[in-house]
């Protein structure tokens, strides 16, 4: 990933317009959010007492007209019929928000109705209010007001003699003109709500759908519901952000709804802000513009300096730094030039040390018998001597300094195991190669190390080495050869040996004592065991060979482990082993009863060697599903950590631990795994025993070629 450069000039002009237009710019958006915040708290103090106000003068209308009532009913109480009605024309006469005052019969029937003298006329008409809730209610000895919204009137019902009732029809409509609603701001306005929600009135411009949409909003909902006065911030129907304030009406049951839209209320506020972003921005332009002056005038010489350093970088000593000022950038410069006049100096005399050190370096690769490369980090070719060119293929003529290592490789193979080589995270990695070189046919081991110097952790590059291990070849070979040779020889006397001690212990010849037979078991256990040494060796020779046959066929391994153990629980007597076994009864596979008893056989007798007496060897298998899982554990000191690979090669023994044996015990199990398609391992820690544990596909199966395969697998 590329860093971003930042260069001084860009640094100077940010920390100048940080700390000059930053805190103005924190300022001003603190004061325009206290702005906004002392807008909305007065616009919303404004249309609560707007709502309030209206809310008072309809309480003080509707309280005045009932006061007036009541008190009329209570002088008529001592009337005759007569007075009565002429109390109520008296009352007509001097309110005029009184419409109309009837009597009504206990069946809802107007008796008596008197219309007010400034309403229009027509209105005397005698009608039934039987199902009217109102007049219910008076039957019941409540007074009651009932809105009609549509007429705009107010209707009080009052319980009035002997299951009679008193009805009065208010005039809302000259009341509500007085009010003389008007709009808020410019969109602005305030709404009455009757008490089922409906709109009652409004500003006279507005039209009635926005008033209908208006008594829709929550506020609007929330308002008729309220026992007192509030105000909020809402949305309405368009998803508009809305401001608002409502009162009561409680002589009514509804309420007044002021409200007006934010952007309307905080024009002045936004006025402000768009004054203040214009105020920053000018600002942010001085500042930039200062900026630029001043970093201008210390950035230059610094550039002029930095591509004098990039031509002493280069290994031009001749370019100097001019820098003409009057301040300490100058003496920077001067001492500038002083350092690259003795570097100068220094990379003079450098230069010749460097080409007798590579000329030393080049003598000492051209003299070893070993192919040897040099390579730098970047896989490029610095030094090859003779061998190593040999060795590749590579012509002694041609020129491969400077060229790409893996490019100067032309068989595939070799640079596989060369790229394995390099690449291989693993410490002390080789690859073993085979080559036909013009004369003879030989092997070399190919490793690589890095290069390193004094003072410096990373490595300057790689060092490609090829030793030449055919005599190691062909030592090892002699060596299998002649114990092949050895074994196979005897092997027949060992078994002769073996069947014949095998015939006096069952006194097949004839009786033997107690003390005999004593020693004819010693024999008997040295010689399976020599016997068993020398089938390793056999049958290792043949696995390396590829001659070992695998017959498949469906096999019980825990059969298999508890005959192994029974064969060898003899060898553990002497030092009192007890032999354990344990996992589920039948678990079948495909695989070669022999090997598999091999198997079992070998790693019982590694684990006798190393566990002491009284000690515990256990015998389990385990279904893990497609594969099965076998185990031998014992109660021995266990298997170092760098151990646990090695163990399994040929020959390798664990250092200090003297148990016998020719080594090759666990290098036939892994043979054995390997061709059951499977894996052996050890699992262990020092001083507690150790688990040798292996596993193999339960469907293996031979295909048309001979080879072992997983069923149903490619």
């Amino acid at each position: 990933m590329k860093t971003i450069k930042l260069r001084l000039l860009h640094k100077f002009v940010a920390v100048l317009v940080l700390v000059s237009v930053l805190p103005m710019v924190l300022l001003g958006l603190r004061l325009i959010s206290m702005g906004q915040l002392g807008v909305k708290t007065a616009i919303l103090e404004l249309h609560l007492t707007a709502a309030e106000k209206i809310a008072s003068e309809f309480n003080a209308y509707i309280r005045a007209a009932d006061f007036s009532l009541r008190t009329a009913m209570a002088a008529m109480s001592q009337m005759d019929w007569e007075n009565k009605q002429t109390m109520l024309s008296s009352l007509l006469e001097t309110h005029r928000e009184i419409k109309e005052i009837s009597v009504l019969s206990r069946d809802g029937a107007e008796v008596i109705k008197l219309v007010s003298p400034y309403a229009a006329a027509g209105g005397a008409k005698l009608q039934k209010y039987a199902d009217d809730s109102g007049f219910k209610a008076a039957r019941g000895g409540r007074h009651t007001l009932l809105v009609d919204g549509q007429a705009r009137l107010a209707v009080f019902y009052y319980p009035f003699g002997k299951e009679m009732a008193l009805r009065s029809e208010l005039d809302l409509a000259s009341f509500i003109d007085s009010l003389d609603l008007k709009r808020v701001g410019a969109d602005g306005f305030p709404i009455i709500l009757d008490g089922s929600g409906l709109p009652i009135a409004w500003p006279g411009d507005l039209p009635g759908a926005a008033a209908a949409a208006a008594a829709q909003w929550q506020i609007s909902k929330n308002a008729i519901k309220a026992l007192s006065s509030g105000s909020a911030e809402f949305t309405d129907e368009t998803g508009r952000a809305m401001l608002g304030a409502y009162s009561p009406i409680s002589e009514l049951g509804g309420a007044v709804v002021v409200s007006q839209p934010q952007d309307s209320a905080y024009r002045y506020a936004m006025f402000m802000k768009r004054q203040a972003i214009y105020a920053v921005l000018l600002f942010l332009a001085l500042a930039v513009a200062a900026a630029w002056f001043l970093s201008r005038s210390l950035t230059k010489p610094i550039t002029v300096l930095t591509r004098a350093a990039e031509h002493v970088a280069a290994g031009d000593f001749s370019r100097k730094a001019e820098v003409e000022t009057t301040d300490e950038l100058r003496d920077l410069a001067e001492t500038f030039n002083k350092m690259v006049s003795q570097l100068k100096t220094y990379s003079d005399m450098q230069v010749d040390r460097i080409i007798r050190e590579q000329k030393n370096t080049e003598a000492l690769l051209f003299s070893t018998e070993d192919g040897m490369i040099m390579i730098d980090m970047k896989g490029l070719v610095q030094v090859a001597n003779r061998k190593a060119r040999s060795v590749l293929g590579i012509s002694q003529t041609t020129v491969v300094e400077g060229k790409q290592f893996y490019d100067l490789i032309s068989e595939e193979n070799m640079r596989e195991a060369v790229r394995d080589v390099l690449e291989s995270r693993k410490e002390g990695h080789t690859r073993e190669l085979e080559i036909s070189l013009e004369h003879s046919h030989r092997f070399f081991k190919c490793f690589s190390i890095p290069i390193t110097t004094s003072g410096h952790p990373d490595p300057l590059g790689r060092l490609v080495a090829f030793y030449d291990i055919t005599m190691d070849k062909e030592l090892a070979r002699m060596k299998d050869d002649f114990l092949h040779s050895v074994t196979h020889d005897l092997r027949n006397p060992m078994g002769a040996i073996k069947g014949f001690v095998e015939f006096l212990i069952k006194e097949i010849p004839g009786p033997i004592n107690e003390s005999q037979r004593k020693m004819l078991v010693s024999i008997d256990r040295a010689s399976f065991r020599l016997l068993g040494m020398i089938n390793n060796i056999l049958d290792s020779a043949k696995m390396e060979a590829g001659k070992m046959e695998i017959s498949l066929a469906p096999v019980n391994l825990r059969e298999v482990a508890s005959r192994a153990t029974s064969l060898m629980e003899s060898l553990g007597q002497r030092k009192k082993i007890r032999f354990e076994l344990e996992g589920e009864e039948n678990i079948l596979v495909n695989a070669d009863s022999g090997l598999m008893e091999r198997m079992f056989t070998n790693l019982i007798g590694n684990a006798i060697k190393f566990t002491p007496e009284d000690g515990v060897i256990t015998t389990g298998i385990a279904d893990g599903g497609d594969t099965v899982t076998a185990w031998v554990r014992d109660t021995g000191d266990g298997v170092p950590q760098e151990y646990l690979d090695k163990v399994f090669e040929k020959f390798e023994q664990v250092k200090g631990q003297k148990a016998g044996g020719t080594g090759l015990g666990l290098t036939i199990c892994k043979y054995v795994a390997t061709a059951h398609l499977g894996k052996v391992w050890v699992e262990s820690e020092v001083g507690h025993g150790a688990k040798f544990m292996f596993s193999i596909p339960k469907n293996l199966a031979k295909n048309d070629a001979g080879q072992v395969v997983v069923k149903g697998g490619a």
